[in-house]
Formats: C-alpha cells, sequence, structure tokens
C-alpha cells in the first residue's frame, strides 16, 4: 500500500498509445488513495502507541492535507510534519519534515527541514501512474513507476534510484482486493525477494482511506481495503516470521483498538514474540 477506498473519476487525459510493458489504459477507473480524487468520508483523528500520542492527521475539502508525528520521550513530542497537496482532487506533491532529536537528553530542535519530497506526474494512462521521490537525506532520487488493475488497485511498483539496482514489487491481491503478497525483483536478478504474505478481515481499513500508515508511510498496511490479521515474513531461506493483529471494532466496523504482537528470529534462529503493542485510534 481494503476499505481504503474511495472511488473517483480520475480527470486525467487518456492515452491511446501504450507500451509493452505497461497494461492498457483503462476508460475512468477509480484509484486506491493517494491517487483517488474521491474525498475521505470516515476520518481518522489521532493514534496513540501504548497510550502515548503518535500521530494527528489533518484535512482540507475531504482531502487529507497533513500529519504531525510525536516521538515516544516521556512526553511526547512533536517532531515530524507531513504536508500534502492537491489540486481539484488530484494529489500534486507530499512533503515530509523531520527535527533534530537527542534521545539520551530528550532534545527535540524547534526546526524542521525537508526530509523526503514526492512530486506526482500528471497521468498519462488511467492504468499507470509516475512518482518521482527525493531523499534529501541520502541524498538520492527515486523515479517510480505504479501500475494499477482495472480496479484501480496498485499490482506494481517500479523503481528506479539514482544509484543503486532498480527494482519492483509486486502486489498479489485476492478477491477482495487485499494484498495476499508481496515480495521484490531487483532488476540485476530474477529471484523473488523479500516475501511477506496476509491474512485478512472483513473490516473496512481507515489507513486505506488515507494512503498512509500510523508512521505517515505508505506501506503495506495503508494499501488494502480490509485489515490485516497476520503477516508472514519470510527470510533468504524462506523462513517465514509471524506477526498477528487483533482489533476491537466500533459499530461502524472500523478499528478502535490494535494490538500487534511481532515475530522475530533470535540469535540462536529461534522464532520469538515481542511484546503487544496497542494502538488506539480517534476519530472525527
Amino acid at each position: 500500500m481494503k476499505n481504503f477506498f474511495y472511488l473517483a473519476v480520475l480527470l486525467a487525459a487518456i492515452s491511446c498509445n501504450s507500451n509493452a510493458n505497461e497494461p492498457d489504459p483503462v476508460v475512468a477507473i477509480k484509484h486506491q488513495s493517494p491517487f483517488g480524487t474521491d474525498t475521505i468520508g470516515t476520518k481518522l483523528k489521532s493514534v496513540t502507541f501504548n497510550g502515548k500520542l503518535l500521530i494527528e492527521y489533518s484535512y482540507s475539502q475531504g482531502y487529507l492535507s497533513g500529519y504531525k508525528k510525536y516521538v515516544a520521550f516521556s512526553k511526547p513530542r512533536f517532531f515530524q510534519t507531513g504536508i500534502f497537496t492537491r489540486i481539484g482532487g488530484e494529489p500534486q506533491k507530499a512533503e515530509v519534515l523531520v527535527a533534530q532529536i537527542t534521545p539520551e537528553t530528550e532534545f527535540v530542535s524547534e526546526k524542521q527541514d525537508p526530509r523526503m519530497t514526492l512530486q506526482y506526474a500528471a497521468p498519462k494512462t488511467d492504468s499507470i501512474r509516475e512518482v518521482a521521490e527525493q531523499d534529501f537525506l541520502m541524498p538520492s532520487t527515486t523515479n517510480k513507476i505504479y501500475k494499477f488493475n482495472k480496479d484501480g488497485f496498485i499490482v506494481e511498483e517500479v523503481a528506479s534510484p539514482s544509484s543503486g539496482d532498480a527494482y519492483s514489487i509486486i502486489f498479489v491481491r485476492n478477491g477482495e482486493n487485499n494484498v495476499s503478497q508481496t515480495y521484490k525483483v531487483l532488476k540485476s536478478q530474477s529471484a523473488k525477494t523479500d516475501k511477506v504474505e496476509f491474512i485478512y478481515d472483513t473490516k473496512p481499513n481507515p489507513f486505506f482511506n488515507l494512503g498512509i500508515d500510523w508512521e505517515g508511510n505508505f506501506t503495506n498496511y495503508a494499501v488494502s481495503p480490509n485489515n490485516p490479521l497476520q503477516e508472514i515474513i519470510y527470510n533468504k531461506d524462506n523462513v517465514g516470521v509471524k506477526s498477528t493483529y487483533a482489533y476491537e471494532y466500533l459499530p461502524n466496523g472500523y478499528p478502535k483498538k490494535i494490538t500487534i504482537t511481532r515475530g522475530f528470529i533470535n540469535v540462536d534462529g529461534v522464532e520469538e514474540t515481542d511484546s503487544p503493542i496497542v494502538l488506539d485510534l480517534l476519530y472525527y
């Protein structure tokens, strides 16, 4: 990255010519967030992490316009800003600014510097979207192409970084258009790596509506309309590590609490689990 879905007619020019490696254009399909143009119905206000404020979301004209993220010191401190710009409902730009942090003294600078910028190109077809991602920390630029199925859900991300190997991330979707599996393929190789598998509930996923997760990132938790119940991450030896997600729901079906138990492989090669973390979700 599902009820993260807001169907919107894409106001884009339809190209009649398609590259042989690109899916054919589809007339007026509706894209998942953040590429779609539908406004958000049920708006997430904030998320707390084990009782401490983690992130707050803001909206303008029915769209996500930004977020404020907090670091979990003895008292949560505001340290990161996300800004999203749209014109006529179409995404144009996303910016992330980050403060300097010293964990030992719980210092957070007042000034926040640019960390990352995403520039959304004008649509060429209804099944292809291009994004230029500039990382000011590395520094580096990565040009990305997102490919969509006929229902408007992402099925592939093709990345061409300014340095390093190009790669593709494949999103395998089930009948409900939830991502059942993702894997990565480097341009210099043919083998599948970084395989992850998911199982879902049947309830609406609020992060799908936003196009970002509780960390402010576009991840697997924000690309499916329903909420993950189980996640299995495979290593290079195809050994899977399982994490589980348990939910408490509101009457409208949206989760109000998520308990996450993450698995990991210890130094002896044995699978263990971390202590559960709890996310509490508050809505407008």
